[in-house]
């Protein structure tokens, strides 16, 4: 997925990204992902119900009946 240099916060098209592989890592309808964008942004956390003290970043896509909701942390 994204291996160069990250920084923050990221962009639309970075979000886009973990938003596709979400979906394309998942087979349900309605996804919820949590990714750490400093520690790991490959680290896909699926229906997260913990999040650290950090900023975060957060968007909702749809797609083909499907939903994503992405949501990205500073750090872990």
């Amino acid at each position: 997925m994204l291996k160069e240099k990250r920084s923050w916060p990221p962009t639309d098209d970075e979000i886009k990204d973990v938003a596709s592989s979400a979906l394309d890592s998942n087979e349900k309808k309605n996804v919820k992902v949590l990714v750490y964008w400093e520690n790991n942004p490959n680290l896909m956390i699926f229906d997260p119900i913990m999040f650290s003290r950090t900023e975060y970043v957060q968007k909702k896509y749809t797609c083909e009946g499907r939903s994503v909701e992405v949501i990205i942390g500073k750090v872990d």
